[in-house]
């Protein structure tokens, strides 16, 4: 639907758009940042085996168009419990930072911006 609407010049231009809880591909991710949209992160980064793969594509996305997000209470993502609460997007933020090796307030700043935009919250 995306080739479709970035073809048919009939088609008014997008809002904001963030995709929530983002679990695609390298290629997808750079469709979409290249579409100017939003891209959010959850506990699913925090996962040895099954984050792996989003790990992996984190370094290649510009901070600005990246949020952090826990979907608490259904990604749970710590080892004490299944579920996960607000609280938990601090992990989820420092495994950012440690993944895309920039220090932690760095990443909190930057994702926090990007929200603030992204909500229209200045």
């Amino acid at each position: 639907i995306l080739n479709d609407i970035d073809q048919d010049p009939s088609i008014p231009p997008l809002p904001p758009v963030m995709v929530h809880c983002f679990t695609g591909t390298q290629m997808e991710a750079n469709s979409y940042v290249d579409r100017g949209f939003y891209l959010s992160f959850a506990g699913t980064i925090c996962k040895f085996q099954r984050g792996a793969p989003l790990r992996a594509l984190l370094p290649d996305l510009p901070l600005d168009r990246v949020m952090v997000e826990t979907d608490a209470p259904f990604m749970g993502f710590r080892k004490d419990r299944r579920y996960s609460e607000p609280e938990d997007t601090v992990g989820v933020a420092s495994k950012l930072a440690e993944t895309v090796e920039r220090p932690y307030a760095e990443v909190c700043h930057a994702t926090t911006s990007a929200a603030v935009k992204f909500f229209n919250l200045e």
